[in-house]
């Protein structure tokens, strides 16, 4: 039998449990080097995006922020090949990490020596020795000794499971005494895949907060000529309807904003503008409500326009305000009628049904796919990979967190409940 390199212990998070038609895919990867005799000897990992939805987020803790940022599987193919290559793969329930680089190969029309036997599994390793009472990797390792981790993170787990692995290479060689078909997969006879081509995205940390997009724009002189801007306008209302704007959005205004020419000093020019209009509209009743000012705090908080400026405008807006209805066009943010059509997509907090039977009580309907009659699709992660969300961009419809969502459906609610109430008094 060959002597091998040693073993790349192997861990991923994926979208789901299922591959094949379920279409579920890995959205991070890790993989740690471990010699012959046990030692750690390297480590890699980076997510990866997974062109869908994200699955259990309460679970793996991805965000779609980072993953989107993260290369495909193919972008990474030659890089994972290149920590395989001579190395016994291992993972703690290695069948499910196998069914899962094999599906990913697959797609890219690669074969591989991935099934249930061609990897040492520590979970079952655990099992032969009577290693603790449970399976998961977390009691193995308790009973090992290894130290706690954060848990399900891929780059964690694998290096848990390395140390695992190690404990039993030290203290009880015969549980991962190695088969032929385990050599074998360590000498798989791997294409030529070109390696370097991706560079690795790790996870931010919990609780970071992206900068603000107007942090990635380049200081610049104003143009000479009037800059054109109906179109980041246009989009900014978009990004604002439902008083947040994501990282996605984020960008998506930093590309629109560098196409137009558009700087900083005039993005600022800009923003005021949007918020004295946002004014000047709340002013047309004669009266600037609470809501309508909070409202207004809100955006100018999104643009990183300072609370003070709010009052500034309204107090000059004041004087100009006239009679007239308003236009109902921004204040307020994302606003439904009966009838509007609304799409889901990810893994909500609130059940879905819940979610579906409180839309339809409000006129709302919930459909199952993404039109230009579509007013706005409600994301888990507003952020999200979804197939869903990328059609929602191509065609304009607005991307909204759920809670956003789910407030204007309570508004709703309220209102249907005040026609009822005065219908009934009368």
């Amino acid at each position: 039998m060959k002597a091998v390199h040693g073993y790349a212990v192997i861990d991923t998070e994926t979208t789901g449990i299922l591959t094949g038609g379920w279409r579920h895919r890995i959205a991070e990867i890790a993989v740690v080097h471990v010699s012959p005799d046990g030692t750690i000897t390297g480590e890699w990992s980076t997510l990866v995006n997974p062109e869908r939805d994200l699955g259990p987020q309460n679970v793996h803790g991805i965000r779609a922020v980072d993953a989107r940022r993260a290369p495909l599987f193919g972008e990474l193919a030659g890089d994972l090949v290149a920590r395989l290559r001579g190395r016994v793969p291992v993972a703690h329930n290695w069948s499910f990490d196998a069914r899962h680089l094999r599906s990913e190969f697959e797609r890219l029309g690669i074969e591989t020596p991935f099934d249930a036997s061609s990897g040492v599994c520590t979970m079952r390793a655990a099992g032969r020795i009577h290693l603790g009472s449970r399976r998961s990797l977390a009691d193995c390792c308790a009973a090992a000794g290894v130290p706690e981790r954060s848990w399900h993170s891929a780059r964690d787990d694998a290096l848990a499971a390395a140390e695992l692995l190690a404990y039993f290479i030290r203290n009880a060689p015969e549980a991962v005494t190695l088969t032929e078909a385990q050599v074998g997969a360590a000498f798989w006879d791997w294409p030529r895949i070109p390696a370097g081509t991706a560079t690795a995205v790790r996870r931010s940390e919990p609780g970071r907060a992206e900068p603000h997009f107007l942090a990635r724009l380049v200081e610049r002189m104003p143009r000479d000529e009037e800059p054109v801007a109906d179109a980041y306008l246009a989009m900014l209302d978009a990004a604002l309807l439902d008083r947040d704007i994501s990282s996605t959005e984020g960008d998506l205004l930093v590309d629109l904003a560098h196409d137009l020419g558009l700087g900083r000093n005039e993005l600022t020019a800009l923003h005021l503008s949007y918020v004295r209009d946002l004014a000047r509209e709340a002013w047309a009743d004669e009266v600037v409500t609470d809501e309508e000012r909070h409202d207004l705090l809100t955006v100018a908080k999104l643009l990183a326009l300072d609370h003070a400026v709010v009052d500034q405008i309204l107090d000059e807006e004041r004087t100009a305000a006239s009679p007239a209805a308003p236009s109902g066009g921004k204040l307020g943010g994302l606003a439904l009628r009966p009838g509007d059509k609304v799409v889901l997509t990810g893994s909500m907090a609130r059940g879905r049904e819940e979610i579906v039977e409180q839309a339809a009580s409000a006129g709302v309907r919930v459909t199952g796919s993404v039109s230009g009659q579509t007013r706005v699709v409600v994301a888990a992660d507003p952020d999200s990979l979804s197939g869903k969300a990328r059609k929602a961009r191509e065609l304009g419809v607005p991307v909204v967190s759920e809670d956003a969502f789910l407030a204007v459906l309570d508004r709703l609610a309220d209102l249907s409940y005040g026609v009822l109430r005065r219908a009934a008094d009368a």
